[in-house]
């Protein structure tokens, strides 16, 4: 008996249609087999026997956390040709990928078994001059063989090595080129050594595809195919869309198909038969392991981590469960160190991803890490989920250092109208120290430990990691702190450094005036000068080309070589790299760019044609509500926000009884539960969020309310002091202004 089959996806049911269709009029002998990896596909059945990857002798549901679609589909063929070599009158097992068509009978297949054991498409026979795509060095990642096909006997060698490619299987199929590894093709480079006999079928006939078509003829005769003048056997469509049947494959550049020529026709004829086999209906069906039972998408740094710790042990068998899903947002046992905040599991696999520059065994790298994670978690592999579970655990670290200290004032309080309490924050102080950076050292003992003594280096951070995380606003910094700046901006570079520790010169450089400057919101007397160098005419290239672009291409070899910007072909490419992540990989907003340059036409087309990072996601102060409540800690917070809108001091959120929630533009009266020490800091970081109020008030127990003195700073900042009374929650106990009698 013998056996040919396929592996797929239900999105792929058009093609393995397909296949199965030629290969009933040209081996009707054979047994037909499709292999279904994410669900039955009852449409098969008529055409083949359809088997269920899980009724196999595979750990599928382990493979379905961490593989994506392509890397479990090749994971279970080694699987699959074992089950079938060692079953009672199996003879030779053969597969073919489910996009290959099949023209004649597949002589030339068993006569390379009746020869040896094994039988093996190279990629190539010839090499592939030139730099277009493929050329030499992919077809060197990729793997000796191509893997769409491959023939055995079933013999005790080829079983064995069945056995063997599947353990390498198990953990090592993935698309992970950087070390040498692509899904389960570059194992069989191995194989010539581990059977007695290979048959390499070095003819065009069998698996013409796009990587081995050049300098072929092909063409079609009275009787069928012919390429080189041989009857072609069958054609590898590896990257078509039958929507486009100009296109031979999206993986390559080297191949172009002219209208009326023999390619155009086979592949128009292929795209017909996909289409008559229900392609644009199968294409849409979505891959059943693509997401959580709660729907959240599965990422692939989600993935690679659960592949970390099931080669470590770890127990998937169940599949893709919640508890699996609540497993990578909790805190990485393996990343924890004592006194700095946790990360999450996907959080250390992004880290471990991206060479981000922040180092974790220090809190300034673990902050920042912690901000560059929330602003781009969806672009790193993560969702807004995983977000939001980073920020749960740097709350929870927050929280434990948010131990008010009065002591760093050292003046006395503002004793005017609560309306100018603000203004008093920019007014310069005895000291030197802005107001606005006391208020914060006031109610974080981090802080203190940090910058004791140090305005200059308080100021940076205050401006960086503060500024960018909404927790200060650079418009509360005294004019004269401002001018300083603008004429030595050493502290604003101080200020990129502290948000993105471990950031090379160019990096903090370009993140100073592109990157923290925009999402901290610095004022334009900060940024102009900043950047201004980087934003003057690049040398020798036309507009949008500005400095910045071109110092980015200068600092890397790799970009010179991939863009080397001698022609407007060439220079397009690089500014499409740009605007898909290149720019973001530096530091740099977009938004952040000039209107001459983010609006050239150029860079608009760019922008177009890639999949570009979207920008991270800012909340923005809208709408006007009655009540906010200001409230430490996020128990308290969750059950607050019940019937309300609350903001969560310790994690720097709004929250409403639909969750997550904007802040307000206005609130009518601001309700401030928090420590009369922690309500400065609280009241610059709602300010810096964008939001405005009328009234505020402190609502503090009796005994805190009873320990007020008329130098309490917080008093500065609340129109009223509410405790609670006998006969109601809240009664106002001071109404005379913010300083107790």
């Amino acid at each position: 008996m013998d056996v040919i089959f396929t592996i797929v996806s239900r999105n792929y049911a058009a093609q393995a249609a397909t296949l199965m269709e030629c290969l009933a009029a040209h081996e009707p002998e054979a047994r037909r087999v499709v292999v279904a990896t994410d669900g039955p596909i009852p449409a098969l059945e008529r055409l083949a026997e359809v088997i269920d990857a899980r009724d196999l002798d595979v750990p599928y549901p382990a493979m379905s956390v961490y593989y994506d679609a392509l890397e479990l589909n090749t994971a279970v063929k080694p699987y699959v040709f074992r089950k079938f070599l060692t079953e009672s009158g199996a003879r030779s097992v053969t597969y073919l990928d489910p996009d290959i068509f099949v023209f004649r009978p597949l002589d030339a297949v068993r006569q390379g078994l009746a020869e040896a054991q094994l039988a093996l498409t190279p990629h190539l026979t010839r090499p592939l001059l030139g730099s277009a795509m493929p050329n030499d060095h992919a077809i060197l990642r990729s793997g000796s063989y191509n893997l769409g096909f491959c023939a055995a006997r079933a013999e005790p060698k080829v079983v064995a090595l069945m056995s063997w490619w599947a353990d390498r299987c198990e953990f090592d199929c993935r698309v992970d080129l950087a070390n040498g590894l692509f899904t389960d093709q570059r194992w069989m480079d191995l194989a010539p050594g581990f059977v007695d006999s290979l048959e390499v079928l070095r003819t065009p006939t069998l698996n013409l595809a796009y990587w081995n078509l050049e300098g072929r003829t092909l063409a079609r005769a009275k009787d069928g195919w012919t390429v080189d003048g041989e009857p072609l056997a069958f054609f590898h469509y590896s990257g078509f869309d039958p929507a486009r049947p100009d296109v031979l494959s999206k993986h390559q550049d080297r191949v172009r198909v002219t209208p009326g020529s023999p390619l155009a026709e086979l592949l128009a004829d292929y795209a017909a038969a996909m289409l008559r086999n229900g392609h644009e209906t199968s294409r849409e069906v979505p891959y059943a392991n693509l997401r959580f039972p709660s729907g959240r998408l599965v990422t692939g740094a989600m993935r690679r981590r659960a592949l970390r710790a099931a080669r470590d042990g770890k127990d998937f068998s169940q599949g893709l469960t919640a508890a699996v899903e609540a497993w990578v947002d909790a805190p990485d046992p393996e990343a924890g160190l004592p006194g700095l905040p946790d990360v999450t599991r996907t959080m250390d696999q992004v880290w471990r991803d991206t060479p981000t520059g922040f180092q974790l065994d220090h809190e300034a790298g673990r902050l920042g890490f912690h901000q560059f994670f929330a602003e781009h978690a969806a672009t790193l592999g993560a969702d807004a989920i995983a977000g939001s579970a980073a920020q749960a655990l740097l709350a929870a670290w927050r929280s434990g250092t948010r131990e008010p200290d009065a002591s760093v004032w050292g003046e006395a309080p503002w004793r005017g109208p609560v309306a100018g309490a603000l203004d008093w924050l920019r007014e310069p102080s005895a000291d030197g120290t802005p107001r606005a950076a006391k208020a914060l050292l006031a109610a974080r003992s981090d802080l203190r430990a940090k910058f004791a003594g140090d305005g200059a280096g308080l100021i940076a951070w205050c401006l960086g990691a503060e500024a960018a995380a909404g927790r200060f606003a650079p418009d509360l910094l005294p004019k004269g702190v401002i001018e300083a700046l603008a004429r030595d901006p050493a502290p604003l570079l101080d200020a990129a450094r502290l948000a993105e520790p471990g950031a090379n010169d160019l990096k903090r450089t370009l993140s100073a005036g592109f990157g923290v400057a925009a999402r901290a919101g610095w004022p334009e007397t900060l940024t102009e000068a900043l950047r201004a160098p980087h934003l003057a005419p690049a040398a020798a290239q036309p507009p949008p080309f500005v400095r910045l672009f071109l110092e980015i291409w200068e600092s890397r070899v790799d970009l010179q070589r991939h863009f080397p910007l001698r022609s407007g072909a060439e220079r397009f490419r690089y500014l499409r790299w740009l605007v898909g992540g290149g720019l973001a990989e530096y530091g740099v907003e977009f938004d952040a760019l000039p209107p001459s340059v983010r609006l050239h036409p150029q860079m608009q087309l760019a922008r177009l044609t890639v999949r570009q990072r979207p920008p991270a996601a800012r909340t923005v102060a809208s709408s006007r509500v009655a009540e906010l409540w200001v409230v430490e800690g996020a128990e308290l917070a969750k059950e607050a926000a019940a019937d309300r809108l609350v903001y969560e001091a310790g994690a720097g959120r709004f929250l409403g009884p639909a969750g997550p929630a904007s802040p307000p533009a206005q609130a009518d009266l601001v309700r401030f539960l928090t420590h009369p020490d922690l309500v400065p800091a609280d009241a610059v970081a709602l300010h810096s969020r964008g939001v405005r109020w009328s009234r505020a008030v402190g609502v503090w127990d009796a005994a805190t309310a009873g320990a007020l003195s008329a130098d309490t700073v917080g008093l500065s900042f609340v129109d009223e002091v509410w405790a609670p009374g006998a006969g109601d929650f809240f009664r106002p106990v001071k109404t005379q202004g913010p300083v107790a009698a």
